[in-house]
């Protein structure tokens, strides 16, 4: 009667201890997974920012004749902004002040693709951010003058489209010589099958349209012309472009 009762008791010790780790490990998936939920938030969230702070500052510059130039997969535009804090900084070894900076850049995203080692198909890394500070042609020579970084490796579908004002809908791509009125951007965690346009996505996507304020084809725009700059006038309350 006593082995009986210690084996019992054995036994239900046991089971209890099963019971409260399994109790643990569905714990701690569901806190991984809604863990992860928040991180590809926070990562979508960071990336459209990033990508609609920058439209709303790209320009036209006549000079290269080029406003923002796309297709589908990615765009690459011209981008006015302040310099970086290290060009008031000075050199305390040599009392040299730093390299100046240019105001304006060609800041490009698309989706970085590599070869996969194993069955030589190319795969999608992420979303690519470059950028341009040598502007004297609107390519220039591989590695010189341009910054790359994988900047959205979460992400590995990336769909836009360029509305045009003129004839009211959206194209595709943009030739570069102005900037659209406003950008879809669209993106994915997962990449697109292979023969799937990029409207057939099949997974949760993520959309944002963001408006270009520099769009010679919405309000005349935002154009830079031997220092004489065309602004768009808005109103103090709808913030809508007055024509």
């Amino acid at each position: 009667m006593e082995v009986i009762l210690a084996v019992g008791l054995t036994m239900g010790i046991i089971l209890a201890a099963l019971a409260f780790y399994q109790q643990i490990i569905s714990t701690r998936q569901a806190f991984g997974d809604r863990l992860g939920a928040v991180e590809v938030t926070a990562a979508r969230r960071a990336l459209m920012e990033r990508m609609t702070d920058e439209l709303r500052s790209a320009i036209v510059y006549p000079f290269l004749q080029m406003g923002l130039t796309g297709d589908a997969t990615g765009m690459q535009f011209m981008v006015a902004g302040l310099p970086g804090q290290s060009v008031w900084a000075t050199d305390e070894i040599s009392d040299r002040p730093a390299v100046p900076q240019q105001d304006m850049r060609i800041v490009g995203y698309c989706l970085r693709l590599s070869e996969d080692p194993d069955t030589g198909q190319p795969t999608v890394e992420g979303v690519e951010r470059t950028e341009q500070t040598v502007i004297a042609a609107t390519t220039v020579e591989a590695g010189v003058g341009v910054k790359s970084a994988l900047i959205a490796p979460s992400f590995k579908f990336l769909s836009l489209r360029y509305w045009d004002n003129q004839s009211g809908q959206w194209l595709m791509s943009w030739d570069g010589g102005d900037t659209p009125m406003a950008v879809e951007i669209v993106i994915g965690i997962e990449p697109l099958p292979d023969g799937m346009e990029p409207v057939d996505y099949p997974f949760e996507a993520f959309r944002r349209v963001v408006y270009v304020p520099a769009g010679k084809r919405s309000f005349g725009g935002t154009t830079i012309m031997r220092g004489l700059s065309r602004l768009p006038q808005y109103s103090n309350t709808a913030r809508e472009a007055v024509p």
